[in-house]
């Protein structure tokens, strides 16, 4: 896959989400006759920016994040690199289905980096268990508020489900997280147990792929060491083990930190709401009752609710769901002529703005000679590799090495 190839696949996904969010809004004019000009008639720009850098803050939380639990595996880590490997997270999970693509492209960039991709796997999953601990207790304080009448939401009975079901996906995923780091036998089973179809399904892939002449060695010298792959993956599961014994021993206080990080990129994205609220000059307070508190707790807790809906979307940045999800849990605050441009704006500084950062971190990557040279690098250890194959001398580690050089590329 050539350098032009990604750059045109990544421009029809964004296209699809962009027109998604226009489809949305269309529908949302044309069937409630907003008046744009009415609404931005009292416009606020200083409330918008203050929205703004509370949403680029997402990123840069996000960033220290990964950098403090990173540098405990490897203190070379720059801080540079961790906030941009947060953006091009973000940009990735805006235009993949269901934000697939985030956690690989993260990684990406810290290999690049130049940090281990073991260590990376590590370092992901413990800011994967952050994650998970948020949403968990944010769900217990939104379950506990609702029980106790102090908290009301359209759809009740539906938010119930909704909770329920968030509690036991991330709950399941925290205990699951655990148990792996902390009993190898565990995960190294359940790795065991899927290479037998799974690998029977990869060596037909490979058998297909040798019709391919530019993968042909790659796929003959991957036929040629059967197990190789499980044997790796068997390998990464002690050494995830002994990164995770480290954070044991000395990355406690970086554990904290990244939670406290969590925490912040979090409140800062919900926040943006309240902002816009007043950028947009519509009254803060509710006019039906939402929840106890100030104001600004209220749109917290109503995005947090809102979080959970989208995290499950399979949707490119959730579209569709966001924007429909948002009119619902918002219409306390948000009615008539307001609607369309609040729910323009909260796409634009959640999502769109840190894509844009993300997306020129992507497109400058891409548009450099680092990928072509990553590809040139491993065609030529193919070449090696096949010529090796040829002469009876083709090394062991020969598949390991072209598979670290693509995932680096």
């Amino acid at each position: 896959m050539n350098r032009a190839t990604l750059i045109r696949g990544i421009q029809v996904i964004v296209t699809l989400t962009l027109a998604s969010f226009a489809y949305v809004l269309y529908s949302e004019i044309h069937d409630k006759q907003a008046s744009l000009a009415a609404a931005f008639a009292h416009v606020r720009p200083g409330w918008l920016l203050v929205g703004a850098v509370l949403a680029l803050q997402e990123g840069v939380f996000g960033g220290l994040r990964i950098w403090t639990l990173g540098r405990v595996l490897w203190p070379e880590l720059r801080v540079r690199t961790a906030v941009t490997s947060e953006f091009v997270l973000m940009f990735c999970a805006g235009v993949t289905p269901g934000q697939a693509g985030a956690a690989p492209s993260q990684a990406a960039v810290l290999v690049h980096g130049g940090m281990r991709l073991v260590d990376v796997a590590t370092a992901e999953l413990l800011t994967a268990s952050c994650t998970i601990t948020f949403f968990l207790l944010s769900a217990v304080v939104i379950f506990v508020l609702q029980q106790g009448g102090m908290l009301v939401v359209q759809a009740g009975a539906q938010i119930e489900w909704l909770l329920l079901f968030t509690v036991v996906m991330f709950g399941s995923a925290l205990v699951a997280l655990i148990a792996a780091a902390a009993y190898p036998p565990l995960l190294k089973g359940i790795v065991r147990a899927l290479s037998v179809p799974l690998g029977k399904l990869l060596r037909a892939a490979l058998r297909g792929a040798r019709r391919v002449p530019r993968l042909r060695a790659r796929a003959e010298a991957a036929l040629a060491a059967p197990g190789a792959t499980t044997a790796r993956l068997l390998l990464g599961v002690d050494e995830f083990h002994r990164g995770f014994r480290i954070y044991m021993r000395r990355g406690k206080r970086a554990y904290a930190a990244a939670l406290l990080l969590t925490f912040g990129f979090f409140c800062s994205r919900f926040a943006v709401a309240y902002f816009i609220l007043l950028g947009l000059g519509i009254p803060t307070s509710p006019s039906t009752f939402v929840s106890v508190g100030p104001p600004i707790v209220q749109v917290v807790l109503i995005q947090t609710l809102l979080n959970f809906a989208l995290y499950m979307t399979p949707t490119p940045g959730a579209s569709g769901v966001a924007e429909l999800g948002s009119n619902a849990l918002m219409s306390p605050w948000v009615h008539g002529a307001f609607v369309v441009p609040y729910v323009v704006l909260w796409r634009v500084l959640t999502l769109f703005l840190c894509m844009f950062v993300g997306g020129v971190y992507v497109f400058r990557y891409l548009g450099t000679d680092v990928l072509e040279q990553r590809v040139k690098q491993t065609e030529a250890e193919k070449r090696a590799l096949a010529e090796a194959a040829r002469a009876g001398k083709a090394p062991l580690g020969g598949e390991d090495t072209t598979d670290r050089q693509q995932g680096v590329g």
